[in-house]
């Protein structure tokens, strides 16, 4: 097994990250302001393309565990992402299913889409499920790095087991490009996932979000948790 954590972790991130965004007690009608200018700028987004950096800080026992790969985002609901290194991963989205690949154990986990990111999830806007400012609650925090504006986000409703993660979207404060989606679990578990070099709206390949099963590779269904 490679230093990564496995599904659980990735599946967090994924799901944190794709695919994109002063004091915390700033008036409300401010982080509605902010809200709908990232939106804004994420429905005129129709692909996204780059390479990320992936920090998981692990609550439990602090340990930070780091990835980096590139990614490739399709609205709607198509992704790809290619983890690098001695412990690489693919995860691709096809608009229905979300496929999960890894070849140092030669097995492929599936889950439905819709499954994998609820409206209550906290990144399900970017596969347009939900709206940030219909589906959650918005709050801006202190700066965050290199000045971004940091907005806190908590669904508006549970998820299934009664409880949601909470999404914090990292953005320039002039463009409201996204850059860094932190995701906190109800474990303590943390997700950074830093975006480098992305490029807004380039024409990509259909095929890039077409999986191929691997010949030799095991199948299987992706646990629900529900």
């Amino acid at each position: 097994m490679g230093s990564r954590p496995r599904i659980c972790c990735r599946t967090l991130l994924i799901v944190a990250c794709i695919s994109l965004s002063v004091g915390a007690s700033a008036a409300p009608d401010r982080a509605a302001t902010a809200v709908g200018l990232v939106q804004a700028r994420y429905d005129e987004t129709a692909t996204l393309s780059g390479r990320f950096v992936q920090e998981v800080s692990l609550g439990a026992s602090g340990r930070v565990i780091r990835s980096e790969g590139t990614l490739k985002f399709h609205k709607p609901g198509r992704m790809r992402w290619e983890y690098e290194g001695p412990d690489p991963q693919i995860l691709i989205a096809d608009g229905k299913t979300l496929w999960i690949h890894q070849p140092e154990d030669a097995q492929v986990l599936r889950a439905p889409l819709e499954q994998a990111f609820a409206s209550s999830t906290p990144v399900s806007f970017l596969f347009g499920v939900a709206r940030l400012g219909e589906d959650f609650r918005a709050k801006i925090l202190p700066p965050g790095r290199n000045g971004s504006l940091r907005l806190k986000l908590e669904p508006k409703a549970p998820d299934a087991q009664g409880s949601s993660g909470v999404l914090v979207l990292e953005v320039d404060p002039t463009t409201y490009d996204l850059r860094a989606a932190v995701v906190r679990d109800p474990l303590g578990n943390q997700t950074r996932v830093a975006l480098v070099d992305i490029r807004r709206n380039l024409t990509l390949d259909e095929s890039l979000f077409i999986f191929e099963r691997p010949p030799g590779t095991d199948v299987q269904q992706a646990p629900s948790g529900r």
